[in-house]
């Protein structure tokens, strides 16, 4: 059944939305669907859905394109959350104690009362320390929401920079090299050697990649570079392609697959338990 299942993967933007669906095949993953459209540049306003009136009809539309089963993963925007570090203690904790432990942190992280609070941790390679992620959950629930009018029940939605680590773990990238995606509106970005490791900047405190390395990303070496806009490849960077993630395609393929990259990210994003 796993081996039939599409993984999907959706991506919301200002200006366009980008779908793009994977099979598993026993010597590597098959690209089965790819799928993009315009949309209004005020769809979104600080990571909520703006305009629903022109999104919902075309999920819908969209969705009737798929098979029933299908595991969808969708971009949640940075815009709506907040992030921490924690240090763990020497002692290793285990359930209950270490949800506890979490808990009580973020009551004092995060000024969010936590009942109204949606709450995700990851660990750092080493171990040492996480890496709390808050959001509120009417903010969780009006993307919830908006989705399920389309006929949508996503399995997963992704912080948007989290679909990069995905796609550089795919490729298998230089750890040190920065996967970083231009959109409309901001910029996104994951680099393992930085912490936190993913990023993101409105397009208006840096006008081009050249001043968000400057502002953000200075001691990166090595840049992939991806964009939803129709641009020139900075001097600096090199192109990104998603799809090199998919050892079987056929034509017809994306003219500028650089757009897909948020949307084949999700796609390769193993499941949650």
């Amino acid at each position: 059944m796993a081996f039939q299942t599409w993984q999907v993967g959706l991506d919301i933007q200002n200006g366009q939305l980008c779908a793009l669906a994977i099979q598993r095949r026993r010597n590597g993953w098959q690209l089965r669907h790819w799928w993009q459209h315009a949309l209004p540049h005020d769809t979104l306003s600080n990571g909520l859905v703006q305009r629903p009136e022109p999104l919902i009809p075309l999920l819908r539309q969209w969705r009737r394109q798929l098979p029933r089963q299908i595991s969808l993963r969708v971009t949640f925007p940075v815009q709506l959350v907040l992030q921490h570090p924690l240090e763990l203690p020497q002692t290793p904790l285990h359930e209950p104690e270490r949800s506890s432990y979490i808990a009580a942190a973020a009551k004092r992280f995060f000024p969010i009362e936590p009942d109204k609070l949606a709450l995700d941790y990851r660990a750092e390679a080493n171990g040492s320390r996480l890496w709390l992620t808050a959001a509120r959950l009417e903010a969780v629930q009006a993307w919830l929401t908006c989705l399920g009018t389309a006929g949508l029940r996503p399995q997963v939605l992704e912080l948007a920079p989290a679909a990069l680590f995905a796609l550089a773990q795919h490729l298998q990238l230089a750890p040190q090299a920065a996967l970083v995606h231009r959109l409309q509106d901001h910029w996104l970005w994951y680099c393992a050697r930085q912490q936190p490791e993913w990023g993101w900047c409105p397009a208006h405190e840096a006008s081009d990649l050249a001043r968000l390395r400057e502002r953000h990303l200075a001691d990166v070496p090595t840049f992939y570079y991806s964009s939803a806009l129709a641009e020139a490849l900075p001097a600096e960077a090199t192109w990104l392609n998603p799809l090199e993630a998919f050892a079987f395609k056929q034509p017809p393929l994306p003219l500028f697959t650089g757009t897909f990259a948020l949307a084949a990210g999700l796609a390769l994003r193993p499941g949650d338990a």
